[in-house]
C-alpha cells in the first residue's frame, strides 16, 4: 500500500512537471523575473514538506525531508526531461543548421563568444561554411541573413516586435529599447524635433570646434614629427618623413565623446583639448561588455537582479547618464542653441514641471525615470557608433591606393581649394558618400544585427518558413557579405553607391541605420559629422598606415552590440 501511494505520489509530482512545462515554460515569455522560478520552487519544497507532516506527522523530520526532496527531484526531472525531449525531436528548427548543442540551450552560443567576443565573426563562418542565410543559434534563435528579412522584420507593415533581448534592464527602457510601436513612436515623436534640419544647422555651428580641434592635434603630431627629423638629418625631409603614428581609434574615440557631450548635454568632455580619455570611456565599455558575451535574456536578468557586482558597470553607466540627464535639466533653459536632450526636456516639462515637483505623481515618476534612461541612448548612439565608423573608414582610406586623392579632388571642386567646407555643399559628394556606404556595408557599426520577435502565427523569408515567437538576429554583417546581395561582397569597392549600382544585386541588404519604424533617428546627424570630418581632414593632411601596421588587428575588432574597433595607427602628414 504505501509502495502503490509513492508510486502514486512521484506519478503527480512527474505529471506536474509534465504539465508545468507543456502548459506554462512552452509558451509566452518568462524571462523578466528569472528569480521568481526559484522562488516558486522553494515555495513549493515548503508545500510539499508541510503536506508531508500534516499526513505523516508521525514521520521522522529527516524522512520527511527525504521524501520532499525526492518528490521535488522527480518535478524537475520530468520538466527538464520534458523540455529536452522537446528541443532534440518536436522543435520546428530543429531542421536548421547551427551551432553544435544549440538546439538544447543558448549557452552553446555565450561559451562560444565569452572570451573573443566577435559574434559577427562567428555567425559569418557558419553562414559561410553551412552555405545557409539561416543559421541556428538557440533553442529558439536563429541568425538571418537573407534580404528578405528586411522588410518581413523591419517595415513598417511587420508584425514582428523588438525581441526579449532589449527589456534585459526592465524596468527601465528608452526609445531604442521600447518593443513595439505602441512604446516607441510616442517617443519617436519626442525625439523628432532634435534631428530636424533646423536643428541640425545649429549642430553644425557647434560641432565646427571639435573638428578643428582634431585638426590642431592631429597637425601638432605632425610638426612634431617634421621637426625631430629635420633635426636628427640634414637632409630634405619633407618627402620622406614618415609622421608620428596616431592611434586613430583612441584620437575618434575622443572627439566623438566631445561632440556627443556638447550636442546632447551642452557640456563637452574636453578629451581632445586634455589630449587624454575621461573615465566614462571605460565606463562605457564595462557596460556594454556584457552585450558582448551574447548572455541570454533571462540569464541577463538574473545577474542584473540578484547578483551584486555581476552587472556593476551596466549599472554604474545607468546611474552615470542619469546623473547627466538631472545635470542637464537642471540648466534648462539657460542654453543658447538647443541642444539634443532641450527637446526631451521641454517635453517632460510641459506634461510635469520642472524638477521642483519631483515626486508629485507615480507617473511623474515613471516618466522621469524613462528620461533618464534616454540618456543611456544619447551617450552610446551618439558617440560609440560614429567613432566606429571614422575608424574604419579612414582605414580604406589609407589602404586604397588613389582614393585619398580621389576624395580630396571631389571635396574641392565643391568648395574650391582652401574653401570653406559646409554640411550643405558636400551633402551630396558621391564619391564621399559612396565610400561612407561602402564602410558601413563591410563594417556595420551594429555588426551581429538587430533581434526581433517572430509573431505568433509565424512568417515566411522568401521561401523559408519561420515558426512563431522565434527570435531571430537581423545579421547585417553576414547580409552586406554575401555574394548573393553584392558582387565582390568582401571587396571594398565604393562605386556601387555611385556609378557602379549593377554591382548591387539586392539593395534591401544595405541598412546601415536599419529602416521602417524603428530606424535610426539620428542618421542625419551621424552622416553630417562624417562627412565634415573627412572632409576637413583629407584636404589637411595626406594620410597612410604607420610602419607596421596593415589594419589586420583592426579586422578582428570586438562586437559590444556595437562594434568596438581594435586600435588602428596612422601617420597625418601635412598635405604636399
Amino acid at each position: 500500500m504505501n509502495t502503490s501511494l509513492s508510486l502514486q505520489t512521484h506519478l503527480v509530482a512527474a505529471l506536474l512537471g509534465l504539465s508545468t512545462y507543456t502548459f506554462y515554460y512552452h509558451h509566452g515569455e518568462h524571462h523578466l523575473f528569472p528569480h521568481r522560478h526559484l522562488q516558486a520552487l522553494i515555495v513549493l519544497f515548503i508545500l510539499i514538506l508541510l503536506s508531508q507532516r500534516l499526513l505523516n506527522p508521525t514521520l521522522p523530520l529527516f524522512s520527511t525531508i527525504q521524501t520532499t526532496t525526492t518528490l521535488t527531484t522527480t518535478y524537475l526531472a520530468s520538466l527538464y526531461t520534458s523540455l529536452t525531449i522537446y528541443r532534440l525531436f518536436l522543435n520546428p528548427l530543429n531542421k536548421f543548421p547551427g551551432i553544435p548543442l544549440s538546439n538544447l540551450s543558448h549557452l552553446s552560443l555565450t561559451l562560444r563568444v565569452a572570451r573573443p567576443k566577435n559574434l559577427y565573426l562567428q555567425l559569418h563562418a557558419l553562414h559561410k561554411n553551412h552555405a545557409s542565410k539561416f543559421i541556428r543559434t538557440g533553442p529558439n534563435d536563429l541568425s538571418i541573413s537573407d534580404a528578405a528579412i528586411v522588410r518581413v522584420a523591419l517595415s513598417g507593415t511587420s508584425k514582428f516586435i523588438k525581441a526579449p533581448w532589449y527589456s534585459i534592464t526592465h524596468p527601465f527602457y528608452s526609445l531604442f529599447t521600447a518593443r513595439d510601436r505602441a512604446g516607441h513612436d510616442p517617443r519617436r515623436r519626442v525625439w523628432s524635433p532634435a534631428f530636424s534640419e533646423r536643428a541640425l544647422r545649429g549642430y553644425e555651428v557647434r560641432l565646427r570646434q571639435y573638428n578643428d580641434a582634431l585638426v590642431d592635434a592631429f597637425e601638432g603630431f605632425a610638426k612634431e614629427e617634421h621637426a625631430h627629423a629635420n633635426a636628427s638629418t640634414s637632409a630634405d625631409v619633407d618627402t620622406d618623413v614618415d609622421g608620428k603614428p596616431i592611434n586613430v581609434t583612441q584620437w575618434f574615440n575622443y572627439w566623438s565623446f566631445d561632440v556627443m557631450g556638447d550636442l546632447a548635454f551642452g557640456q563637452s568632455f574636453h578629451m581632445l583639448q586634455s589630449a587624454s580619455g575621461h573615465w566614462v570611456i571605460d565606463l562605457l565599455t564595462s557596460a556594454q561588455v556584457g552585450l558582448g558575451m551574447v548572455i541570454p535574456p533571462w540569464l541577463s536578468r538574473f545577474l542584473f537582479l540578484c547578483v551584486p557586482g555581476a552587472q556593476s558597470g551596466t549599472k554604474r553607466f545607468i546611474e552615470y547618464a542619469a546623473s547627466q540627464m538631472e545635470r542637464r535639466m537642471a540648466v534648462q533653459g539657460e542654453q543658447g542653441e538647443p541642444d539634443i536632450t532641450h527637446f526631451l526636456i521641454e517635453d517632460f516639462n510641459a506634461r510635469f514641471g520642472d524638477l521642483s515637483g519631483k515626486g508629485v505623481s507615480e507617473e511623474r515618476n515613471i516618466a522621469l525615470r524613462k528620461l533618464y534612461f534616454e540618456s543611456r541612448l544619447v551617450i552610446i548612439a551618439g558617440s560609440d557608433t560614429t567613432s566606429s565608423a571614422m575608424v574604419f573608414l579612414f582605414y580604406h582610406i589609407a589602404k586604397e591606393e588613389g582614393l585619398l586623392g580621389r576624395l580630396r579632388e571631389e571635396i574641392e571642386g565643391l568648395v574650391g581649394a582652401g574653401g570653406d567646407i559646409d554640411a550643405r555643399s558636400i551633402q551630396a559628394a558621391p564619391l564621399l558618400n559612396a565610400c561612407i556606404n561602402e564602410t558601413l556595408r563591410l563594417h556595420p557599426v551594429v555588426p551581429s544585427g538587430l533581434y526581433r520577435k517572430a509573431p505568433p502565427e509565424g512568417a515566411f523569408v522568401g521561401d523559408t518558413w519561420i515558426p512563431g515567437n522565434t527570435t531571430v538576429l537581423v545579421n547585417f554583417y553576414a547580409m552586406g557579405r554575401d555574394e548573393s546581395h553584392f558582387v565582390s561582397a568582401d571587396e571594398f569597392i565604393p562605386e556601387r553607391f555611385s556609378t557602379r549600382p549593377d554591382l548591387i544585386k539586392n539593395k534591401d541588404a544595405f541598412i546601415p541605420f536599419s529602416t521602417g519604424p524603428f530606424n535610426c533617428i539620428g542618421k542625419n546627424l551621424a552622416l553630417m559629422e562624417m562627412r565634415l570630418l573627412t572632409a576637413r581632414l583629407i584636404t589637411k593632411f595626406d594620410v597612410a598606415f604607420a610602419p607596421g601596421e596593415d589594419g589586420s588587428d583592426l579586422l578582428q575588432s570586438r562586437d559590444y552590440f556595437t562594434a568596438t574597433p581594435n586600435p588602428l595607427y596612422l601617420v597625418f602628414k601635412m598635405r604636399k
